[in-house]
């Protein structure tokens, strides 16, 4: 009877060493994956997310270092940096509670008349096929029931202009956000590149016109 005691709680500590490994390692490695593909698709540059932290029991998902790649021809590696993100989820029904954002760190150039962000933006608004599915799985429905980035500071510089300065980016939210990842993804992006791109249309509209009124009072 110890004998089979034994072997049967050697068999639960490997059982449970296998679904721990898995909830720890392969699902939170996956979540990456599926992050750095989708937005990758999205937004057509490169994406790197440093980790991702889930916890069945809480509920909880943290995100960290997720870089974004600059497209070609700009001098800053990165567009967007994200440290930290934070999130409540239902992981057997695959709703999203709340996903909050603290601090991006956001760098916007602008070469010749474009800037980074308009070109991010112009490839997240455009359709892109969904990744290939594994097998006949179709791809997962999820609900972001709320997504908020608090308001952050951006440093932006544009060559043309010798212009180099930091400017605010508002509060962006966004509610019951359903569909694809791919969908979840692209209407999410939609939103911040296109708050970001009207902040930064803004102050290069005041640096030009301060530009032409300094031009104007400076004549020979």
């Amino acid at each position: 009877m110890k004998k089979l005691i034994g072997i049967l709680l050697l068999l639960l500590l490997v059982a449970g060493g296998v679904v721990w490994y898995f909830l720890a390692f392969r699902l939170d490695g996956l979540i990456r994956e599926q992050i750095e593909l989708v937005a990758e698709r999205s937004l057509g540059t490169d994406v790197r997310v440093g980790s991702v932290v889930t916890d069945l029991k809480t509920g909880s998902l943290t995100i960290s270092d997720i870089e974004v790649a600059n497209p070609p021809g700009f001098r800053n590696p990165n567009a967007l940096t994200l440290r930290g993100i934070e999130a409540a989820v239902d992981y057997g029904t695959r709703e999203v509670r709340r996903v909050v954002i603290e601090n991006p760190e956001i760098v916007i150039e602008e070469i010749d008349g474009e800037t980074n962000i308009a070109l991010l933006l112009q490839t997240a608004e455009q359709d892109v096929e969904p990744p290939p599915a594994d097998g006949s799985a179709e791809p997962p429905t999820i609900v972001i029931h709320h997504f908020r980035m608090n308001s952050s500071r951006a440093a932006l510089e544009s060559s043309s202009m010798e212009l180099y300065s930091d400017l605010r980016v508002d509060t962006i939210e966004l509610r019951e956000i359903r569909g694809t990842p791919q969908e979840v993804g692209q209407a999410i992006a939609r939103e911040v590149l296109e708050e970001t791109a009207k902040s930064a249309a803004i102050e290069l509209m005041k640096a030009k016109a301060a530009q032409k009124l300094d031009q104007l009072f400076n004549r020979d």
